[in-house]
């Protein structure tokens, strides 16, 4: 037994080593690992059938399908409220307050056979999941090591996407062989609070405190997204990190629901292409999960948010000049390494610039930043194209994303002469 328990401990010491997983940090990513792997089948196999369901079995309008859309960026919007209830407070009770009910809900789609209670079903479960983005920023912050973060997140989103990807295609399989969602939405529901309840086992770093003195809560919203914006105010790079990200996403955000449509009314792509250009954009987003987080950890976030940016830029400059299948599948690989990078390298900038304590804050802010670009950018995208064609709007958006590059390359000036000082 005791040879069987030093055999482990080399097998896991050897691990870590390679990982470059710090000491400290094992307990951590390895229950983080699991959620990730959990939650990643959880997203697989319900997130790409939501709209084939809702519009082709059930019979969705429109107007519901729009629904659905806004609900996570309506979420984004209550964040900073949600921040301002946290502070001072320990923040895994907050992750598991809304996204172990917002799961469960899942467990009723048995009963759902018609369209808008499915509808508002799967709008509560992403309104109520966006709410725990900024306690989940604040543990990435307590629970791994700033020289270290970037690639422990890496792992995680490695596995995550991996299981996605899998679960995407089971979930697929089993779609077309004839199993009803109403089997397959509450089988991953129940396989998504399991991964909370993996991810609740994390531990904070030696030295970490998780509760302070709770501040007096304001009820007011207005006074909650008023103080957010003053973050804005702070003399740091973190301003033209949060100009950069609004920017470049508006356009991004605007053009996003458009390249889908192009690939359709233009392209004129078939399920067998579409499918060619899901797997492509997966299987790169699983490469960038791993990469992004060494660049993160050697050259920085700010480097790294500019250099997804361009990722992404590229995406609209296939889209701009293609019309054709290949630059479809360059704009796949750019956009599933791109969003890899966006994912790692935002969370990174916020911990980055957030001074201890504060990082559910300065997360509340991005998303409520994010909420407005998100209510706002599809449908005005969506608006303009039935006047100006999609040329003109791919034009336009560009724009905003390149002006956005322009923006994070004085963040990390910033961040450079920052460092310099240091």
């Amino acid at each position: 037994m005791r040879r069987r328990t030093r055999a482990r401990l080399k097998v896991r010491k050897a691990v870590r080593q390679s990982l470059g997983v710090p000491r400290n940090a094992w307990v951590s990513v390895h229950w983080d690992v699991i959620a990730g792997i959990l939650g990643g089948m959880f997203m697989g196999m319900i997130f790409p059938f939501i709209t084939r369901v809702a519009r082709n079995e059930l019979g969705a309008t429109q107007t519901m399908l729009a629904i659905l859309s806004a609900a996570p960026f309506l979420g984004n919007l209550i964040a900073p409220i949600w921040a301002q209830h946290m502070e001072g407070k320990a923040k895994m009770p907050f992750v598991l307050g809304s996204i172990v009910p917002s799961r469960l809900l899942l467990v009723g789609m048995i009963w759902i056979s018609t369209p808008m209670p499915f509808v508002l079903m799967l709008s509560a479960l992403q309104l109520m999941g966006a709410f725990s983005s900024p306690a989940y920023t604040s543990l990435m912050k307590d629970i791994y090591p700033d020289h270290a973060r970037g690639r422990l997140m890496g792992y995680v989103r490695v596995g995550a996407q991996i299981a996605a990807f899998l679960a995407a295609q089971a979930a697929g399989r089993l779609l077309d062989a004839g199993y009803s969602y109403r089997f397959i939405f509450p089988i991953a529901g129940i396989i998504g609070v399991f991964s909370v309840i993996a991810f609740a086992k994390v531990r904070t770093l030696p030295g970490v405190q998780q509760v302070s003195e709770p501040k007096p809560v304001r009820s007011s919203p207005m006074q909650a997204w008023r103080e957010s914006l003053e973050l804005l105010r702070l003399p740091t790079g973190y301003r033209w990190f949060a100009a950069s990200v609004t920017v470049y996403g508006f356009g991004n955000l605007m053009a996003g629901p458009l390249y889908a449509l192009y690939q359709v009314d233009v392209i004129k792509v078939t399920n067998t292409d579409l499918a060619t250009l899901s797997n492509v954009a997966s299987m790169s987003s699983i490469v960038g999960a791993f990469v992004w987080g060494r660049l993160v950890d050697h050259y920085g976030a700010a480097k790294s948010v500019l250099w997804s940016i361009y990722c992404i830029v590229g995406v609209g400059i296939c889209y701009l000049f293609g019309g054709s299948m290949p630059l479809l599948i360059v704009a796949s690989i750019l956009s599933g390494f791109g969003f890899a990078g966006v994912e790692l390298a935002y969370m990174a900038s916020i911990l980055r610039y957030a001074e201890r304590g504060k990082a559910a804050q300065y997360q509340a802010l991005h998303s409520l930043l994010l909420g407005i670009r998100g209510v706002t950018a599809p449908a005005l995208g969506l608006y303009l194209v039935q006047y100006t064609g999609y040329k003109a709007i791919f034009i336009g958006t560009l724009i905003l994303m390149i002006a956005g590059t322009f923006f994070q390359r004085h963040a990390v000036r910033v961040e450079l002469r920052e460092t310099e000082r240091a």
